[in-house]
């Protein structure tokens, strides 16, 4: 009896703070997409002085594999529990201290004199973010329902993307013109201002006491996961895969195109923008017709198109050509990403989204371990791409197979799953 009543009581307090929260939950969520984009601006301009300034440093494609790596490394190590420490501390917390870390991150870069160093930074600008995005994910499942989680997660892709579109494109224009090192002060200034939006425009989601005077009953992270094991694992999966192509672009590609194509920051910059731009689009329909038509589907459409993109990338003979398989890519991605993360959020105990979004975060970053650092060997062994481009292909089509036969359908099944989920008060053992 005393476990029901608890049950009920969790239910009934979940009820109230979507209750207390749906006035402004999509606000809060617009607010914390226009902070997003302008950190991702500043994120952004590094990317296509990256592949430059490597060279400068006298680094080949296995010290840019590493150097990609060496992010996604510690993010990995830490998003798991600096998810768990927004589900204990608060979202807005770690997000204002996160961007406290960017900020010094790229102030190390632009001072950078050897590989080392550029290294280390890399690894600390991973490190804090590992607490940032599955906060941001956190803050964004808390702010909504089923109902409209896709379109919310749809609006905080698009401000990433925003910033994706903006960052590199006028990164490139930087580097061009006023050297390298730029770019990285400009992008420590971005984190400063992002970290002010933050601070002053978004407000805590509100958290409600039980009937025993707990605020913030704790969840066993175990019994989270076992109420939905296969479809986590499924999710897992196809995450790996959406973020495996990323590495290869950025490492092997990339190096690929310079040397193919003659390319330098500025078409590189161009590049990015192009992905960005048709993401901020795909994005918002794409996230709104999951809520709308369901997660699945959209999950297993975006890794069978992310596979063609591979095949265009190896089949490319010009920019023109590397363009639009770029615009491709970006189309399959806004597919699987949003309705990634929304089927996620749909799956979990709202007391444990920090934890399991920090969990995710560290399966999609050891995609980005491994895919720079196994294409950046490929290219140094075989000096071209197409092999890398071929694995990821792969890769991709691997994750649509899986979701395809192991994720629940967006009728009754997941509906129970979702019913566990909010039922589940475990305490942690």
């Amino acid at each position: 009896m005393e476990s029901d009543s608890e049950a009920t009581s969790c239910v009934e307090t979940i009820a109230d703070v979507v209750t207390e929260n749906s006035h402004g939950g999509m606000y809060q969520v617009v607010m914390l997409a226009i902070s997003l984009s302008i950190l991702q601006i500043g994120f952004g301009f590094v990317t296509p002085v990256f592949p430059v300034y490597i060279t400068e440093l006298g680094m080949g494609g296995i010290e840019l594999g590493v150097l990609a790596a060496s992010f996604a490394l510690t993010r990995i190590i830490l998003a798991g529990p600096l998810g768990g420490l927004s589900d204990r501390i608060g979202r807005k917390r770690v997000l204002v201290f996160s961007l406290l870390g960017f900020a010094f991150a790229n102030v190390i870069y632009a001072f950078a004199q050897d590989a080392i160093v550029m290294i280390a930074a890399r690894a600390l600008e991973g490190a804090v973010s590992a607490g940032f995005f599955p906060a941001a994910n956190a803050f964004v499942s808390d702010m909504t329902t089923p109902k409209n989680r896709g379109t919310a997660m749809g609006y905080l892709s698009t401000g990433n993307m925003v910033g994706f579109v903006v960052g590199p494109v006028v990164g490139g224009v930087l580097a061009e013109y006023l050297g390298i090192r730029l770019p990285f002060i400009i992008a420590a200034l971005a984190s400063l201002l992002t970290m002010l939006l933050l601070y002053l425009l978004i407000q805590e989601p509100i958290k409600k006491a039980t009937e025993d005077g707990r605020r913030h009953p704790k969840i066993s992270f175990k019994e989270v996961l076992s109420r939905a094991y296969v479809a986590y694992g499924a999710l897992g999966v196809a995450m790996f895969a959406n973020m495996f192509a990323i590495g290869v672009l950025e490492v092997a590609f990339m190096l690929d195109a310079v040397a193919r194509f003659g390319i330098g920051p500025l078409e590189i910059g161009g590049f990015f923008g192009v992905i960005g731009i048709f993401m901020i689009i795909g994005n918002i329909v794409f996230g709104k017709l999951s809520d709308i038509k369901g997660r699945k589907w959209l999950i297993v459409l975006g890794a069978i198109i992310g596979t063609i993109s591979m095949l265009m990338f190896a089949a490319a003979t010009d920019t023109n050509a590397f363009y639009l398989a770029g615009a491709v890519l970006s189309l399959g991605m806004s597919m699987r990403g949003p309705a990634i993360q929304a089927m996620i959020a749909d799956l979990t105990n709202p007391k444990a989204y920090g934890s399991v979004m920090g969990l995710f975060g560290a399966i999609s970053n050891s995609a980005y371990v491994v895919s720079p650092t196994m294409s950046g060997y490929l290219f140094d062994l075989n000096g071209n791409a197409i092999s890398s481009l071929f694995i990821a292909g792969g890769v991709s089509l691997a994750g649509g197979f899986v979701a395809a036969v192991a994720l629940p359908g967006d009728g009754s099944s997941l509906t129970e799953i979702k019913t566990e989920a909010v039922s589940d008060t475990i305490e942690v053992q």
